[in-house]
């Protein structure tokens, strides 16, 4: 069956298909707290296809809008052959909040980490003499997280950053430790005094 939401959608309008998955080093939503992977890759990207890409004017690590029925966010792309012209993804465990996870507020996670929830609403678009009901798969009552089409364009010279921004959470007692920059661990005993 067409998705619930798909159907409630102008598919001219919102061309594309929006999804959340992982890329294989990050395959778990917690593996966004290993130290050694955020010093790698701290920020998560739009993921799509590079022809289509091109053909909108669009290149890597550019600043784009996508926007869904029910809001919109503005991340940074980047283009690979191995998504669908029609699709876009990205994965969500990394976008944070200022301040969340004892993260430092100017973390690439809460300035260039953003989140496709934004974008994904718990209710189905309204329709004519209905009421709103979940938007949830009618089977499994999964929710409709692969069913989402948005619209994109590139981001105006000087919009950059992730959109939306939040206040930062305010630290919890106790919370005023100094956070390191680079975790370093050193396990070899040969510098050890006997």
């Amino acid at each position: 069956y067409e998705p619930l939401e798909q159907q409630r959608v102008d598919k001219d309008e919102y061309p594309f298909y929006a999804l959340t998955q992982r890329p294989m080093f990050m395959y778990h939503s917690w593996d966004s707290q290993n130290v050694w992977l955020r010093q790698i890759m701290a920020q998560n990207y739009m993921y799509m296809n590079a022809r289509r890409a091109a053909d909108m004017g669009i290149k890597d690590f550019d600043w784009i809008w996508v926007e869904s029925h029910n809001g919109k966010i503005r991340c940074q792309v980047k283009t690979m052959e191995g998504t669908q012209e029609d699709t876009i993804w990205t994965w969500n465990a990394i976008g944070k909040q200022k301040g969340a996870w004892g993260l430092k507020e100017n973390a690439s996670e809460a300035t260039k980490g953003f989140l496709l929830n934004h974008l994904i609403s718990e209710l189905l678009p309204e329709k004519a003499g209905e009421r709103r009901v979940t938007n949830s798969d009618p089977v499994t009552g999964q929710a409709a997280w692969f069913d989402l089409r948005v619209k994109i364009w590139k981001a105006a010279p000087g919009e950059t950053g992730s959109w939306p921004q939040f206040d930062a959470l305010k630290k919890l007692p106790g919370d005023d430790y100094a956070r390191p920059d680079v975790l370093r661990y050193d396990a070899r005993r040969d510098h050890e005094k006997n």
